[in-house]
């Protein structure tokens, strides 16, 4: 059996399909991730949309999230979100 992975407060959230930062945990549980993307708010994802976690920073599956926070991640930069990749 696994180990769970281990997840922080203030551990950095990167999706795996871009390499910057995109948020923040807030607070873990046994089933449960809340992250917060600055000025976009917070969202609560379940564990499994955690492909990795590790040096203080976790990795999201991006086909795992749900589509208005993969549009708010698009969107972080002054990107537009590509709904075709995805």
């Amino acid at each position: 059996m696994a180990l769970p992975l281990r997840i922080e407060a203030g551990d950095d959230v990167f999706v795996d399909d871009s390499e910057g930062i995109v948020g923040h945990v807030r607070r873990a549980n046994i089933r449960d991730v809340f992250i917060y993307i600055d000025e976009r708010g917070d969202f609560t994802l379940p564990r499994d949309a955690v492909k990795s976690a590790g040096n203080s920073q976790i990795v999201l599956f991006c086909k795992k999230l749900p589509i208005r926070m993969r549009a708010v991640i698009g969107h972080l930069h002054g990107e537009p979100y590509d709904w075709d990749a995805h």
